[in-house]
């Protein structure tokens, strides 16, 4: 029987306390909070285990199947911002720059878009590029310099595979902590954030890493390390400090601390949105002069101190395929594969999911399509349904941009999301129009 205990301080100051305990091959977990001494009521749950792969090399029991399930809720817990002492997760809500961060640090996010109401050219938002890579924050407690991913995973042997990264953790001067972004561009000079995860995830090696990064360093791709924002600086909180007087630190630190070009921040015009979109750029981040941060130490971050202002395309797609979905829509139809014409031929456009069509959107087109005869899935079944060519239908989706042709001859949508079904649309008018 294995028993663990994880704590976690809840915004309202309730301490919230959770255990996991293994019994054979039920998972049992308690949970209650607690203030001032005083526990409030404690809820249970048992989970029953099964052993898996029954008669093969890798057969488990119950048991063992348990104990396996049992520290990967423990290990999500802790990502969440649980910790195993009462004292850390007490004194949680202060950081202390001189020691290694806890799992239960998050920066705040940027605010997904701007308010309705707000106009972005009103000469008052400060833009600065929305670069597409990956989160790394660089931290220098003191005595020892850490990389740590955007899950507060400590990354820095696997990132200093990278040269920018080395020479950036380098100079962050001590019980400083800064954020920013790796970015690799390839040849052309566009971002290819998918590059990166080979560089970046916790789960590999030093070696595949290096290897990863030698190997998109022969193909011309470059890496680089913007910072955005900084959180520390010399033992200071910088976080209630406005966003001018955090640039001026960055910029000092990019600049005359010889790591690179200061950073570009202008007043966002129509003329700049114009030429990021022809860029490719996937957006800006938008703040005003006198906007701050913050941070949390129960991991969930809190959304403050700057707006996403992305460029969303439009298009319409032939759906000729449908695919069961997963989790809270598996009883529907959920999963779309699309397709245009490109001069009279029809193109694949790669796999889209839900979007934004709702419970009452798939259960009409579920109930659609099983009307004309199409058969109900078996339970788990992820098998796709290849549509006969009068039952095809028109949608609408947004998405970031468009990938490069690949060698299966699909022009695919980054991040699609379908916002409606477009019964009035011709299918011969969904047609490819400008693939960037």
């Amino acid at each position: 029987m294995t028993r663990t205990e994880l704590f976690q301080l809840h915004s309202t100051g309730r301490l919230k306390h959770l255990t996991i305990e293994v019994q054979d091959d039920v998972i049992v977990r308690e949970w209650w909070t607690s203030k001032d001494g005083t526990d409030g009521k404690k809820q249970v749950t048992r989970e029953k285990i099964h052993g898996k792969n029954p008669g093969r090399s890798n057969e488990t029991t119950g048991a063992e199947q348990a104990l396996l399930k049992c520290e990967r809720k423990i290990r999500k817990k802790m990502e969440e911002g649980y910790v195993k002492s009462r004292e850390e997760a007490l004194v949680g809500a202060r950081l202390d720059i001189e020691q290694m961060l806890s799992q239960s640090f998050a920066p705040c996010k940027p605010i997904n878009k701007l308010p309705d109401s707000a106009d972005p050219y009103d000469g008052t938002w400060l833009a600065e590029r929305k670069m597409n890579g990956v989160c790394i924050l660089l931290h220098n407690t003191g005595s020892e310099l850490i990389a740590y991913s955007r899950r507060m995973k400590p990354i820095t042997d696997i990132v200093s595979v990278v040269p920018d990264i080395v020479f950036c953790l380098e100079r962050v001067p001590s019980r400083s902590l800064i954020i920013g972004e790796l970015v690799t561009l390839r040849s052309d000079g566009i971002e290819d954030a998918k590059s990166l995860k080979g560089v970046t995830t916790a789960t590999t090696t030093v070696e595949k890493a290096q290897g990863k990064y030698d190997a998109l360093n022969a193909e011309g791709y470059v890496f680089d390390y913007y910072v955005f924002d900084v959180i520390f600086w010399k033992g200071e909180d910088l976080t209630s400090r406005p966003f001018t007087e955090r640039l001026a630190v960055t910029n000092e630190f990019v600049g005359t601390g010889g790591v690179g070009d200061a950073r570009k921040v202008e007043t966002l015009t129509r003329k700049m949105y114009d030429e990021a979109r022809e860029k490719g750029w996937e957006g800006y981040i938008l703040r005003r002069g006198d906007d701050t941060i913050t941070y949390t130490m129960n991991g969930k971050p809190k959304r403050k101190g700057a707006y996403k202002f992305k460029f969303i395309w439009t298009a319409d797609c032939i759906v000729t395929e449908v695919c069961p979905g997963s989790g809270k829509h598996n009883q529907w139809f959920a999963r779309f594969r699309l397709a245009q014409y490109e001069n009279g031929t029809m193109v694949d456009c790669g796999w889209a999911g839900p979007g934004r069509l709702g419970e009452k959107g798939l259960g009409e087109i579920t109930d659609e399509l099983l009307g004309s005869g199409y058969s109900r899935w078996e339970a788990g079944s992820r098998d796709p349904i290849i549509l006969d060519e009068k039952d095809w239908f028109a949608v609408e989706l947004e998405y970031q941009s468009r990938q490069a042709r690949n060698d299966k001859g699909q022009l695919c949508f980054e991040f699609p999301v379908i916002t409606r079904t477009r019964e009035d649309k011709p299918l011969g008018e969904c047609e490819v129009d400008d693939p960037k």
